[in-house]
């Protein structure tokens, strides 16, 4: 717990946490506030600033503006199950004890499919933030934070920013819960002695003592129920009990397993686990089969591999001529292990989902077929009903074994067709497709998730209408309501509707009893759930599904986290796939130092722009709602929200590596533009080719936009002016009309930021970087990781100064049209508060090259820098802090007091208040007839948006303003107050 007495007071307007606070603070760290802010601050923000204090290389001190507020923190309920890389599932708060021993399920986006992923830390803590549940349409629920990550059409967004009807994903597959195995020995080293005896192999014989050799060096004797390798073993028998074979060939009797399948990738995860229990396989070959079938197939030359799955109860040779069963022992281990045997047998040899023809919404029964030699029909029905044995466990229903097809051999041996025919009850093929699975098999495992989600929504609508059957309409009935009163009350749109509710009564009165729910007609078939569900996925295993309610709830316990090692930071919680900001500064050694994308920011070069007119508000005033509206029009914004026309890769690429000068040169815009610009609007080091494609796919469409949250766009007056001289430089007068435009990089920036926090946190264990933070994570700015970030952050950079120059081509296009052609508007500065530059800076009297992290903080360099534009070289740089919906904003200017920040300053109000938080305590009507009649006009698609972006939820812009000047970072030169408001969602 922090409190005030840890702060030294340097001034009224500046605290310091010393460097001893704690142990791995590299240096202290500094917040600019008065003594009345100080008491407001959250106690995440405080650590959040210190943890930054822990940066390797970091110069000076870590440093807040006045604007400091706490950004993250998320994490889930206890009682959240989390997917393991083995099938099963277990609470997160079981994880406390054995996360470093665990790798979990995790969604790699690039790949598009699930794959596992070691576990980098365990998060556990009191939660700061609100808590929320969610259900989906489908039935799934969790609890988290606010601001816990989920993935949507948009990417992780926070659930804070979730509504009733968002898609959000889900991993349909949850497999089993854990239990802990026994210690009890499956084989011993006796056991392998009398297989090898009944090889005939004899004692003392070298191929005898070296098979023994074999799997003591690789750890695999005694094997018990816990054995770390068992669960690999146990994939590796089940496949090996359908397309695989294990034979001793040669007159030494060497020991070879084949392996075959269509597919090479589902091959390449049987390698891994070979590799893991300590077997080198060959590589994959191909085949072609007669031209019209391709096949793929490896083998393992291993005679101790083949005598331990021998032992363990694997048939030897050809399979349709043996007795053998499941072996008794699989009988007595954990649901999950038997799970294990089961995905990996069923990948192998059972069918994938598939519909009947002439019932578009019902599955045929799933069918497992083996062949077996007519003398041995009789044990090949005791196999699959051993199957059918285990498959009772996990809820899963058998209707019969079918003797079908007969087959005679070319050696006239004659062998039949067995056919083990499941269930196709709704419960009972959701526990196979959701509980069992596929293991080995990515194509089944695709199909199993989105059929077991499709049956998912199939079962809430028949227990939706079976519920109102059994109880609401017998006891409305009981009250003597007409039908139609009774629809009233119940009837929804799908799937109780008016016509079903009255046709119930009806039967009700009639004596119709056992009245059983149908599906509507309406409900999708599975091939129109299919093509929406998985839309934007590709055959990654996830679906879309909708939340039907999302609530804030009272939860005073611990909730949790993970870090993981994947670049994709993700894992899957309750089925549900998720995903692991303060106003300050850092600074760090060039070139030795440490770049972080944390310390920029997710919406890299978020900045402001300020446009002067030449009209007054007297002027304007006739025509304000009309440009208003013209604005709104133009600019498109909301969340995800893009223009019509989608880019090329190529015109990307451009823009990524143009930036500003550019689009300039593309008739968009003036010469002027890119000299009032930071960078002149464009950073060189950018390199398109360090962009993911994924990151471009999301901003195809979003140049030229405003985006969501706390963007806009704004027509201001010039309310007041602090300095005469320097408002004059900057082209400015009292009672102007300016428009300030606040947005940022969009889904692109965002996207960069998400995929290399992930790539640098799986490299930092390599540079030997340890921090308290996973957000902070970060390597040496001169590491191939550190450079492809920079690259790919200025790229960002650049695409932000874009987006920000095409607003402003179309709102002079609104401009012109309302007011005519002669109306201009001139750029006054466009600067950044999400960025990191190399820059030269004097640390303890002398001049040093560093890297500087600006993350909600803007640069204001004095008078006489040498990267101000000639015009303002004189008064210094134009700092623009805007304020929240409703309030003023400033123009400031940089001093050269300004240096003990490293030449930065506040960027804003800073929050206080959730964007939750805000909905439940705001009203988006109130407000807008709020700022109506203070004569403001507010242009919003959304009211949630407006109630999010209230004033209240943010802190006082004059008190943040005022302790930026009193404490000289950048002093006031004018005050901007709103006429009109254009909002995202």
């Amino acid at each position: 717990m922090i409190s005030k007495k840890d702060f030294i007071k340097i001034n009224d307007y500046l605290w310091e946490i010393p460097k001893f606070f704690r142990p791995d603070m590299r240096v202290p760290a500094r917040i600019y506030v008065s003594e009345e802010m100080l008491e407001e601050i959250e106690e995440d923000a405080i650590n959040q600033v210190i943890n930054v204090a822990t940066l390797p290389g970091i110069i000076k001190y870590s440093l807040a503006m006045p604007d400091i507020h706490s950004g993250y923190g998320f994490c889930v309920h206890p009682d959240t199950k989390i997917l393991t890389d083995l099938g099963f599932n277990l609470a997160i708060k079981d994880f406390q004890k054995i996360w470093n021993a665990q790798s979990l399920k995790t969604i790699d986006f690039k790949l598009g499919k699930l794959i596992e992923t070691p576990i980098q830390e365990f998060l556990k803590i009191k939660p700061k933030r609100k808590i929320f549940k969610v259900i989906t349409k489908t039935g799934r629920e969790i609890i988290a934070t606010d601001d816990h990550p989920f993935y949507t059409p948009e990417g992780m967004i926070k659930l804070g920013r979730l509504n009733h009807g968002n898609k959000i994903a889900i991993y349909p597959f949850e497999g089993v819960p854990y239990e802990k195995p026994s210690s009890k020995i499956i084989i011993s080293e006796s056991d392998i002695k009398e297989t090898l005896l009944k090889l005939g192999r004899k004692q003392r014989e070298v191929g005898f003592e070296q098979n023994l050799r074999a799997l003591k060096k690789r750890n695999l004797l005694p094997l018990t129920y816990d054995h770390p390798k068992l669960p690999y073993i146990l994939k590796i028998m089940g496949f090996a009990f359908g397309d695989a074979s294990m034979n001793f060939i040669g007159k030494r009797g060497d020991g070879v397993l084949h392996f075959s399948a269509k597919e090479r990738e589902d091959l390449e995860e049987i390698r891994k686990d070979i590799k893991k229990i300590g077997y080198i396989p060959s590589p994959i070959h191909r085949h072609d089969i007669k031209n019209t079938y391709i096949n793929h197939c490896f083998c393992i030359n291993a005679a101790s591999l083949l005598i331990l799955l021998q032992t363990l109860g694997v048939p030897q040779g050809n399979k349709v001529f043996q007795s053998y069963r499941i072996p008794g022992w699989i009988f007595r281990a954990p649901l999950w292990q038997k799970r294990l045997f089961l995905a990996s047998f069923f990948g192998s040899e059972l069918r994938i989902p598939h519909r009947r023809k002439n019932r578009k919404t019902i599955f045929n029964c799933p069918v497992l077929t083996m062949n077996k030699a007519e003398e041995l029909i009789d044990n090949g029905k005791d196999f699959l009903n051993d199957i059918s044995k285990l498959l009772k466990e996990f809820k899963v229903k058998i209707i019969y074994i079918n003797k079908r097809r007969k087959h005679t051999s070319k050696h006239g041996r004659i062998s039949w067709s067995l056919e083990l025919v499941f269930s196709s009850k709704i419960q009972s093929l959701i526990n196979l497709w959701t509980k069992v699975g596929f293991e080995y098999n990515r194509k089944r495992t695709f199909f199993a998730n989105v059929a077991g989600q499709y049956l998912k929504l199939k079962n809430q609508v028949l227990k939706e209408k079976e519920r109102v059957i059994k109880f609401e309409i017998p006891q409305l009935l009981k009250t003597n309501l007409s039908y139609q009163k009774i629809a009233d009350q119940l009837a929804t749109i799908n799937p109780l509707t008016r016509r079903f509710i009255v046709d119930v009564c009806w039967k009700f009165n009639k004596g119709i009893k056992n009245i059983s729910p149908q599906m509507p007609n309406s409900f999708p078939t599975f091939q129109e759930f299919f093509e929406e569900a998985i839309r934007g996925l590709g055959f990654s295993g996830m679906v879309w599904d909708e939340i039907a309610t999302i609530k804030e709830i009272s939860y005073r316990g611990w909730v949790y986290d993970f870090t993981v090692v994947h670049q994709d930071h993700n894992f899957i919680a309750n089925n549900f796939v998720v995903s692991n900001c303060i106003g300050g500064v850092a600074a760090t050694k060039y070139p030795e130092g440490v770049i972080s994308p944390g310390g920029v920011g997710y919406d890299i070069s978020c900045s402001v722009r300020l446009l002067r007119s030449d009209y007054s508000k007297k002027e304007i005033q006739p025509y304000l709602e009309k440009l208003a509206t013209e604005i709104q029009k133009e600019v498109p914004s909301g969340l995800g929200r893009g223009r019509a026309i989608k880019l090329s890769t190529e015109q990307i690429n451009k823009i990524l590596e143009g930036g500003v000068p550019k689009l300039v040169e593309q008739g968009y815009g003036e010469e002027e533009d890119i000299e009032n610009c930071e960078e002149g609007g464009r950073m060189k080091e950018a390199d398109a080719q360090c962009v993911s494609e994924h990151a471009k796919n999301r901003g195809r469409d979003q140049v030229g936009t405003l985006g969501s949250g706390n963007h806009f766009a704004e027509i201001q007056k010039v309310d007041e002016i602090f300095d005469e001289e320097i408002a004059k430089t900057f082209g400015l007068f009292k009672d102007q009309i300016v428009i300030m435009i606040h947005t940022g990089s969009r889904g692109l920036g965002h996207q960069i930021a998400t995929d290399y926090i992930k790539i640098m946190m799986q490299a930092m264990p390599k540079y030997g970087i340890k921090l308290p933070d996973r957000e902070l994570a970060c390597v040496p700015f001169n590491s191939p990781e550190g450079q492809r970030y920079f690259k790919a952050m200025c790229a960002a950079a650049n695409y932000s100064w874009s987006n920000r120059h095409i607003i402003t081509y179309y709102i002079r296009k609104a401009w012109e049209k309302v007011l005519g052609k002669k109306a201009k508007l001139k750029l006054v500065y466009d600067v950044a508060h999400n960025i990191a530059k190399i820059e030269e800076h004097e640390v303890n009297g002398q001049k040093m090259k560093l890297i500087v992290h600006r993350k909600g903080a803007t640069r204001a360099f004095p008078p006489h820098h040498s990267e101000l534009p000639a015009k303002y070289k004189e008064v210094g740089q134009p700092v623009i802090v805007p304020g929240s919906m409703g309030t003023a904003s400033y123009l400031l200017v940089g001093t050269e007091k300004g240096k003990e920040t490293f030449y930065t300053t506040a960027h804003g109000s800073g929050r206080r208040m959730s964007r939750h938080a805000a909905i439940k305590k705001f009203s988006g009507q109130e407000i807008i007839q709020n700022l109506k009649q203070r004569g403001i006009i507010v242009k919003c698609h959304s009211l949630k948006g407006i109630a999010e972006e209230a004033a209240g939820a943010y802190k006082d812009v004059e008190k943040v303003v005022d302790v930026t000047h009193q404490a000289g970072l950048s002093k006031k030169v004018a005050r901007l107050v709103p006429l009109a408001v254009i909002k995202g969602e």
